[in-house]
């Protein structure tokens, strides 16, 4: 006969459990800190690009390094294999003549691997209208500057190009999109960024007759770099690890506040509550270790990563990658990808059934979905295709990423089949998937990206504390 007593302890105990869990989720996210997001995304910006193997780089993996160690984790520096790398150290370009333009150009930006010119002086051409005797003169085009077109315009005497592209009003009015040149130290002219509304005022003067002489030069230092991955610990009581992640560098080039600053930040956030957590006892020791890591260079420093771990990505039972937390164009959306991945299932499950839980709720965000997978990020670097790629066990590890805008523009793509969140408040079967305006493009800067929307940030932080809180500690 079964004791009466037993079923009622049961109920206790499960009672008693979830009580805890909630009062930890709770208080994790009473303790996220938007003026430390904030005060993080400023500090990284204001080093430079961050590329991973450059002086900025460096001082970004430092940075990093000790402000995990401040934090109470354990932190390691991870360097990568040596790959060409480049810094912009400065760049001048301005119309001389005729001066009523001189004024004009604003928010430009050197394009990647851009090589070194001395100051100096040239007429502009456009390249629709006048692409036969460049020798000398400086080309404006609204064309994508494809490694074809660049060489021919090298091979025609051009000594550079300034590129409105892609040349569209409603894209990038008034920044510049970063477009980089190939990654070779012999590039033979600069390729200057520049805004739709200069690069349409420069061609319509000149379509009217106008001769425009523009100053320029460029300083830049192109060599061999090795990128630097820092990895934090918050060590568990288990064999098992979380990962949660973000790419250090600005992988365009440009200021990169919300690609990806903002997902640095939110890695360090996660990290700084739940250590703090840990110390005070609100919570005991994770039963898996939870790494914190962020990547010297998108992409090359996961790969390398993986490489490095070998065998040991069998004890990964999750990644949770960052990338773009800190902005958002027409929603007040969170979104986790990518639910086309049939082991991400539980990992995804439970994120959703956190987004569904906390949506309108004060301090949380106002929709939650999953979505297909759309690529670019480092979290595909984990999945079964990639693993294979590099020669690495074929382990099936969850591995999704956290997001609030992506791209330039907005863009609708079918949901998954089976997948649906009650916090969506878009058709069912489409996920619209919002934007930045500042997607890889020289205005990606706090003041209009992660500080006019800083709260994008805490919901990030919020989805991935929680998840862990009911992962880890399992």
């Amino acid at each position: 006969m079964i004791n009466p007593v037993l079923p009622i302890l049961f109920l206790l105990v499960v009672s008693s459990a979830s009580l805890a869990q909630k009062s930890a989720e709770r208080q994790f996210a009473l303790r996220v800190s938007v003026d430390t997001l904030r005060n993080h995304v400023q500090t990284l910006v204001k080093m430079g690009n961050r590329w991973g193997g450059t002086p900025s780089g460096n001082r970004s993996a430092r940075w990093v390094a000790a402000t995990m160690k401040r934090y109470g984790l354990t932190a390691e520096v991870e360097q990568d294999p040596q790959r060409l790398v480049y810094t912009h150290e400065r760049w001048t370009l301005r119309v001389v003549n005729p001066s009523r333009l001189r004024r004009l150009i604003r928010n430009d930006w050197l394009a990647g691997f851009s090589p070194s010119l001395v100051p100096t002086t040239a007429l502009l051409a456009d390249l629709d209208v006048d692409n036969m005797d460049l020798t000398g003169k400086a080309v404006v085009t609204d064309r994508l500057v494809t490694e074809d077109l660049y060489e021919e315009l090298a091979k025609k005497g051009a000594i550079a190009i300034l590129s409105f592209a892609p040349g569209d009003s409603t894209i990038y009015p008034d920044w510049a999109m970063i477009t980089p040149l190939p990654a070779s130290q012999s590039n033979a002219i600069p390729l200057y960024n520049i805004s739709y509304r200069n690069g349409s005022v420069l061609r319509n003067e000149l379509s009217r007759g106008t001769s425009i002489r523009i100053a320029l030069s460029s300083r830049t230092v192109i060599k061999e770099g090795a990128p630097k991955t820092v990895v934090g610990r918050i060590r568990g009581t288990g064999a098992g690890r979380y990962i949660v992640c973000a790419h250090g560098d600005s992988d365009a080039g440009g200021p990169g506040a919300d690609d990806n600053a903002s997902g640095v930040a939110g890695v360090l956030e996660v990290a700084r509550v739940l250590s703090t957590m840990v110390q005070t006892r609100a919570i005991r020791k994770p039963v898996h270790t939870i790494e914190f890591v962020v990547w010297g260079s998108e992409y090359y420093s996961s790969e390398h990563f993986v490489r490095r771990q070998g065998e040991e990505l069998r004890t990964i039972r999750g990644v949770l990658n960052y990338d773009q937390i800190g902005t958002g164009a027409t929603r007040n959306c969170i979104y986790f990808e990518a639910n086309d991945v049939p082991h991400n299932k539980n990992l995804l499950s439970i994120l959703n059934s956190i987004g569904e839980q906390y949506a309108g709720r004060k301090g949380f965000w106002q929709e939650a979905t999953t979505n297909p997978s759309q690529g670019g990020t480092d979290s595909y670097v984990f999945l079964p295709e990639h693993l294979s790629r590099l020669d690495a066990p074929l382990v099936l590890i969850p591995s999704v990423t956290i997001y609030t805008a992506a791209w330039n523009t907005l863009r609708r793509i079918p949901q998954t089949e089976g997948w649906s969140s009650k916090a969506w408040k878009g058709p069912q079967d489409t996920v619209v998937i919002d934007f930045s305006r500042y997607y890889h493009s020289s205005r990606d800067v706090p003041e209009l990206t992660t500080e006019r929307e800083p709260f994008n940030m805490v919901w990030a932080v919020k989805a991935v504390g929680i998840s862990l809180l009911r992962l880890a500690w399992e």
